[in-house]
């Protein structure tokens, strides 16, 4: 056999070399993107990332794909979705499907669900993931309509869907605000043996509420088996929601009694509920308790008590507890605004107003009614 020329031999081993030079070197960036992502440090896995795309062409990994998917996810990144998967198409990869869920998921947790449903319909293969996850993000997103749609068809093909599956469907139902699919639901939980799953009590006691059911709601908490903190906050709000606020005080007090752990949930529904029964004893209780477990920053329960301060005339403590607030939100914002303005303290209520533009806060309309309202009222214009 004849032997190659030097100069040819030569060649062959230079590229060569770069070859498993360029193997090494991309191998390493796909194990840093992988161990970055495991430490929730997304935007640096998408730097290292964007080595890869330069280059073009490398072999990436399941496993690196599987991270840049919860890098996607972790940042809610809609510009990172369409970098990943375009990515994958250029580079040839044959994803199986694991890799297909991941991506549906990816793009439904961004919230791209026309995309979404485009990769759900082309799927070659489907499993009850793949269901779940577009059914999912359709009942998210609102789309209670086309989410029924798809639940039928899925239950033409899977007979045994699942607990979590009829969960998500009783939502669908709670979001229409239509009792009889609702009802149908149920039915289906009890001839399939899911009376006692968690998630669909919780979603029962969320739908009947909900629909007007409060009865119901109750008959369903009260056969759970185990009740959980989603449980009570969902019976709790459910009176709350109707008007029945003794009951939601009493059931706040049971479940004090009973020692399931309390969420900050839990204490923004009853602040609410102290708001409409005009008890601040019961709210100043309720704030105790928020700080004793551990939420006294929480910025969903602490914007409702500045709510609350400020309809009982307690702008001070209301404006105390806005000011510790590490975070603040648009809403966080607004509810101070008018306080002060409903109060009469309309200069106040602009040079919050001023600082919360400043602060780089964007208002939105109810910030400017609420100033509106607060000049007109205290005489400024």
């Amino acid at each position: 056999m004849p032997r190659p020329f030097k100069t040819e031999e030569k060649n062959l081993k230079e590229e060569t070399e770069t070859h498993l030079d360029s193997s090494k070197f991309n191998s390493g960036i796909c194990g840093q993107i992988e161990k970055l992502v495991l430490c929730k440090r997304y935007r640096e896995a998408f730097e290292l990332f964007e080595i890869l795309e330069c280059e073009g062409g490398n072999d990436v990994k399941c496993t690196t794909y599987d991270a840049l998917v919860s890098a996607c996810i972790g940042l809610k990144s809609i510009r990172g979705v369409k970098r990943v998967f375009n990515y994958m198409l250029n580079s040839g990869f044959e994803p199986d499907l694991y890799i297909r869920n991941r991506v549906l998921l990816m793009h439904v947790k961004c919230g791209m669900m026309i995309d979404a449903h485009r990769l759900f319909d082309t799927m070659p293969e489907r499993n009850l993931v793949s269901w779940n996850t577009i059914i999912g993000g359709l009942v998210d997103v609102g789309d209670y309509v086309e989410a029924f749609r798809l639940f039928l068809m899925m239950w033409e093909e899977f007979v045994d869907v699942g607990s979590r599956t009829f969960a998500t469907m009783i939502r669908s139902s709670a979001g229409l605000e239509l009792i009889s699919p609702g009802q149908q639901l149920h039915a289906c939980t009890l001839k399939m043996g899911l009376y006692d799953d968690i998630f669909v009590s919780c979603a029962l006691i969320d739908m009947y509420s909900k629909c007007g059911s409060v009865e119901d709601a109750r008959f369903v908490f009260d056969e759970m088996p185990e009740k959980t903190t989603v449980g009570w906050n969902s019976i709790i709000a459910g009176y709350a929601l109707h008007g029945y606020s003794e009951e939601a005080l009493n059931m706040y007090y049971e479940m004090q009694e009973s020692g399931v752990k309390m969420d900050h949930f839990t204490f923004s529904i009853i602040i609410r509920v102290c708001t409409r029964l005009a008890s601040l004893e019961h709210a100043k209780q309720a704030h105790a308790g928020l700080v004793r477990h551990g939420f006294g920053l929480d910025i969903v329960a602490n914007t409702t008590l500045v709510d609350f301060y400020c309809k009982w005339g307690r702008i001070e403590d209301a404006r105390h507890v806005f000011e510790r607030m590490p975070k603040k939100n648009v809403v966080s914002w607004n509810a101070l605004i008018s306080g002060y303005g409903n109060h009469g303290r309309g200069i106040e209520a602009v040079e919050l107003f001023e600082r919360m533009i400043s602060e780089g806060m964007v208002p939105n309309h109810v910030t400017f009614l609420a100033v509106l309202s607060s000049c007109s009222y205290s005489g400024l214009f």
